[in-house]
């Protein structure tokens, strides 16, 4: 199995209704959209990750809006669920992208989470 455009858009559509607790925006016109789609090795760990992801990186001063969440069944067979954990992380800048990057709170969770994961599927853009 591979992500593909479909899996990229449902996790647009999915995470930019609803998502995480979150103490920021979700939705943010023309910033950076850091958009991470994550299949773990085992399924048992999605929660412990969303709730290290909701405590960690909100928190990190360059992050504007941030939100997660998990694939939604809306009984459309275009849509693609084959990941566990999608985020979507707003910056206001590529040097603030660049900088949340190498923050230790970020560092913290990817060197925690990324052994856990089979796979990933990461991109960035902005609007």
């Amino acid at each position: 199995m591979h992500f593909t455009a479909s899996t990229l858009l449902a996790c647009f559509i999915l995470l930019g209704v609803g998502g995480c607790n979150t103490t920021r925006s979700a939705v943010m016109p023309g910033a950076l959209q850091h958009v991470v789609l994550v299949d773990l090795e085992d399924d048992a760990e999605i929660a412990a990750m969303r709730a290290d992801s909701d405590r960690l990186l909100p928190t990190i001063p360059m992050v504007k809006g941030y939100v997660c969440g998990t694939p939604v069944e809306c009984g459309r067979t275009n849509v693609s669920k084959d990941y566990d954990l999608g985020i979507v992380v707003q910056f206001d800048s590529v040097e603030a992208y660049q900088a949340y990057l190498v923050h230790p709170i970020h560092q913290e969770l990817v060197t925690k989470w990324r052994p856990h994961w089979k796979r990933s599927f990461i991109v960035d853009f902005a609007p």
